[in-house]
């Protein structure tokens, strides 16, 4: 612990630890995030796009299902990030304005902001989705046993 912390009141440095540690789950949560959506686009495109070439067996109705499964699992972690995105800034503007906390938007974000268990949903939700799609590519594929 450096000497600065050393002088630091005991609440003061847990408020700080909170801080750091919400601070590192949000870098987390933000890179599974864009990892999740890069992964479900990037399996559309590869799906869709002529060019690969390794698809050219598997039949458009195939196809179909699973670049919907991966949009399935695209739009829940764009629907996680917007909800997350509109509640933080609620809590934040309830935070600058006293007056805005006794709004019904404040109370309910407030309130919304701890149900982690939608993080949770979400994540496994999309996990299920691109396991599935992932699944019915590779036994798709020319050489694979069905």
């Amino acid at each position: 612990m450096s000497e600065e912390d050393q002088r630091k009141s005991p609440d003061t440095r847990k408020k700080s630890d909170e801080v750091d540690y919400f601070e590192q789950y949000w870098r987390y949560c933000a890179a599974v995030r864009n990892w999740l959506v890069a992964f479900g686009v990037g399996g559309c495109v590869l799906l869709i796009s002529e060019r690969s070439g390794i698809f050219k067996g598997v039949s458009s109705e195939m196809r179909a299902d699973i670049v919907r499964l991966f949009v399935a699992g695209v739009i829940a972690q764009l629907a996680l990030a917007l909800i997350n995105k509109w509640i933080h800034w609620y809590i934040y503007w309830g935070n600058a304005d006293e007056k805005f906390r006794t709004s019904c938007l404040y109370r309910v974000s407030d309130r919304v902001s701890t149900w982690f268990f939608l993080d949770i949903v979400a994540d496994l939700f999309t996990c299920a989705v691109y396991a599935v799609g992932a699944w019915k590519m590779f036994v798709s594929l020319p050489g694979s046993t069905n």
